[in-house]
């Protein structure tokens, strides 16, 4: 609940406070919203299950998992992660990549809703198939993406329709990976400032008004409850959820009076997806990365972002490490014909 009023209490202003003391007043605190996210967790524990006596342990759920909620752990095999099992969204990255149909996440089925993938090289597929093909890749090779391969995405994006042009998008194309490892440590400090922020109902309340509703519920709901269980491994050097120790990255943006840019760079975007998956590279836009890049200023300077410039988007490059097993079918909320 985001508004509300306390119990016996005088009408709270906008800004969450209480009008006849001025005490702040949280209705729901995001540590309260975790703690009841980890109560449902024994039940989501029963959610997802793991068939042992078919299960080979080959721990790929675990690598490919987004929010690293199971892992393998010697003669125990696969088990989940009780301060991070709440976080999972049903992807079905583990039951796509699961040799044996070990994994089975409640609501999802291996006939209903994921299909074998189709055979030959990129090359050889019609379009259809090729994008029946891709998917987001978080795990990559521990082997640099050469320069003309790189050169042959940013080709690609040039393509992009803007909606007016010239095209208002500029990219940043990381191939040094010691530059993407130099830049974690500040963007992991940028979420950690973020979450202590939200702890505070002052801050909470300027952060819901500069983001808006809709980005807001994605911060409250999905970053800073994934960031809480996180962070601790990412201070440590022991995790990287941002930028998944990717060996190369591209960097979208444009200045902030261009028109239409944000609708041109997320087409730009999914142009280098495609791009990529045709050259049998992989990749994942990275949302996490435009926000610390776009608020730090030792980010801005080690990417060379103007100062008038919004940072938008961002994807992580590099040679998947795993190959899927079969792809996961998605439905629209829906489709109306008129």
């Amino acid at each position: 609940m985001e508004h509300g009023y306390v119990k016996g209490s005088d009408k709270a202003n906008g800004a969450g406070f209480k009008q006849s003391t001025g005490r702040p007043i949280i209705t729901i605190s995001l540590l309260a919203v975790v703690r009841m996210a980890r109560k449902e967790s024994v039940n989501m524990e029963k959610r997802i299950s793991v068939n042992r006596e078919i299960c080979s342990t080959c721990g790929l759920c675990a690598e490919v998992c987004p929010n690293q909620i199971m892992k393998k752990d010697g003669e125990a095999g696969i088990v989940f992660r009780q301060d991070r099992i709440f976080l999972c969204i049903k992807c079905g990255q583990c039951m796509a990549i699961c040799p044996s149909k070990a994994i089975v996440v409640e609501g999802l089925d291996y006939a209903r809703d994921f299909f074998a993938l189709p055979t030959g090289t990129v090359g050889e597929m019609s379009f259809l198939e090729m994008i029946k093909t891709r998917r987001a890749i978080r795990v990559f090779k521990d082997q640099p993406v050469p320069r003309e391969m790189l050169e042959k995405v940013v080709d690609a994006i040039t393509f992009a329709p803007p909606g007016f042009t010239p095209i208002k998008a500029e990219i940043v194309v990381v191939q040094d990976t010691g530059v993407i490892r130099q830049a974690l440590p500040e963007m992991v400090k940028f979420y950690d400032d973020l979450v202590r922020a939200l702890s505070h109902p002052v801050a909470r309340f300027f952060v819901r008004r500069k983001a808006g509703p809709e980005k807001f519920k994605i911060l409250t709901q999905h970053v800073v409850p994934m960031m809480k269980t996180r962070l601790p491994e990412l201070k440590e050097g022991t995790e990287d959820t941002i930028t998944r120790y990717a060996p190369a990255m591209i960097i979208f943006h444009a200045h902030r009076d261009a028109e239409n840019y944000e609708e041109d760079i997320h087409i730009a975007v999914t142009y280098g997806f495609l791009a990529a998956h045709a050259l049998g590279l992989g990749g994942s836009a990275m949302t996490l990365i435009p926000p610390a890049i776009q608020r730090s200023p030792v980010l801005r300077k080690l990417f060379s972002i103007p100062d008038s410039n919004v940072v938008v988007g961002s994807m992580i490059l590099g040679y998947p490490k795993y190959r899927y097993q079969r792809g996961i079918k998605r439905n629209l909320k829906g489709v109306t014909w008129i």
